[in-house]
């Protein structure tokens, strides 16, 4: 990452009177922040721990005057030069422009408004609207700026969606005049916290609408506020929040696709609409350890150049890895838990489904067995699995990730290969979106309806495709 000098002055470390003359670069579009102090050296070289490795934080003075603070800033650079300086480089993960604190404890806050580029369609609002035609005047379009739409609260905090507008101005007399909407989170809380705590939280929301829009994001601008931080005015008694803008190491540079297809609702796995329908504590209290179950779901979205095995082995290593985290994990419990589901079946069935369940989970649970529990769905929901059986497919399954993964020649013939293998890893990640809807707290009904929803496009094709095959050999 490049970055470019943009401010010269004097810079405190923590709590630190002592003053460092040093160098800001800065690249804004890539969240790039790295500060180089300089200090005169005429004698021996200093020590490698003249300076910390890591700062809390480190407040400036430019030299026009510009007061800057710097978070969380991590050593990257140091050099010695002999009869003149010794050079400290630090990266910094934040920069607030315009405030500087005393002390680390200070530097708290209670609102952050921060942008994701991308997700206005996820949204599904506008701050602008088509007016019905009076018969009297031709208006093109209106502006109707739109509130900010709650998607949670509790008693610390509270997270909604927010979508600013951008207007034209006075200056109409031009060839080209665009009108720009942009997605933010506003995170609000009851109580001062430390930046960290908001990008927590901003994370956290941005992970769950990658997932529901199947597309990675990054973050973009950032604005902060604090009631200790206000604009002073005379005449006024009330001192409104002065907003600070934060050059931020979150930005993360991912170009959005252009598609001016208008997607329909089951093209996301939920909406912001219906995202209110959802158990967002639950989501938040499991987060953690469905973590790595989320980054093997997403991986393809961030690596489009990987291969089909290798999407396909993320699938089933999310499905696998789920099962384990929130379903269950040793064989004892395997066993009682098999125990339990085939306890409702009709006495005709309960052996034949205690075979599919644990054939092969002798020592351990297999992959063939979690597959199986959770192709099963508690009963509940019945899986498309195009022209595999039901009662084969965690085996097929099972086969074809130890063929890719250990590259058993014994299992080449029983391995999905080609197309079978793509309509396998979107029959996996069906399953796994079953589950993420569950996690989420939506409801039975609408989970069945948007499952069946997603897969509906992979029935269509391969009914057509088979439809071909027949034509062609009549």
């Amino acid at each position: 990452m490049e970055v470019s000098l943009s401010a010269t002055g004097s810079w405190r470390i923590d709590n630190s009177d002592k003053e460092y003359y040093g160098d800001l670069y800065l690249n804004k579009d890539e969240g790039g922040i790295a500060l180089y102090i300089r200090i005169p050296n005429n004698g021996p070289i200093m020590s490698f721990l003249e300076l910390p490795l890591n700062i809390p934080f480190i407040k400036g003075s430019t030299m026009n005057g510009a007061k800057i603070t710097l978070l969380d800033c991590i050593r990257i650079k140091t050099e010695s030069r002999i009869g003149s300086e010794e050079v400290f480089g630090y990266q910094a993960n934040y920069m607030l422009d315009g405030v500087d604190f005393e002390t680390k404890d200070d530097i708290r806050f209670s609102k952050m408004k921060i942008s994701i580029p991308g997700i206005i369609e996820w949204g599904n609002i506008s701050n602008y609207s088509r007016p019905k035609y009076d018969g009297k005047r031709d208006v093109l379009i209106e502006l109707d700026i739109t509130e900010p739409i709650e998607i949670y609260s509790n008693e610390v905090y509270s997270l909604s969606y927010f979508l600013d507008s951008s207007y034209p101005g006075f200056n109409l007399v031009q060839e080209e005049i665009t009108l720009k909407q942009t997605p933010y989170l506003i995170i609000e809380s009851n109580s001062l916290q430390p930046l960290d705590w908001f990008m927590s939280k901003a994370k956290q929301m941005k992970r769950l609408i990658e997932i529901a829009m199947a597309e990675p994001f990054g973050f973009d601008k950032m604005i902060i506020e604090s009631p200790e931080i206000y604009y002073e005015f005379d005449d006024n008694e009330k001192k409104p929040n002065r907003a600070i803008k934060v050059i931020h190491a979150n930005r993360e540079n991912i170009r959005q696709k252009s598609n001016n297809r208008r997607r329909l609702s089951h093209d996301f796995l939920f909406s912001l609409n219906e995202l209110r329908n959802a158990n967002f504590p639950k989501w938040q209290s499991i987060s953690p350890v469905m973590e790595p179950i989320i980054e093997l779901y997403i991986d393809s979205l961030y690596n489009e150049k990987l291969s089909t095995s290798r999407h396909f082995q993320n699938m089933v290593q999310a499905l696998e890895t789920y099962h384990s985290r929130r379903i269950c994990n040793t064989l004892p419990d395997f066993k009682k838990r098999v125990e339990q589901l085939i306890s409702i079946r009709p006495e005709g069935f309960k052996d034949e489904d205690r075979n599919f369940l644990l054939n092969g989970s002798y020592k351990y649970v297999t992959l063939r067995s979690r597959l199986a529990d959770l192709l099963l769905a508690d009963y509940t929901f019945y899986f498309y699995t195009a022209e595999i059986h039901h009662l084969d497919f965690p085996k097929v399954i099972a086969d074809t990730r130890n063929y890719y993964t250990h590259y058993d020649k014994k299992l080449e013939d029983r391995a999905l290969k080609g197309e079978d293998l793509i309509n396998g890893f979107h029959i996996l990640r069906n399953i796994l979106e079953f589950y993420l809807l569950k996690e989420f707290g939506f409801e039975e009904e609408f989970i069945h309806e948007r499952i069946r929803e997603r897969i509906k496009p992979i029935i269509i094709s391969n009914d057509v495709k088979k439809a071909d095959k027949n034509q062609r050999y009549d």
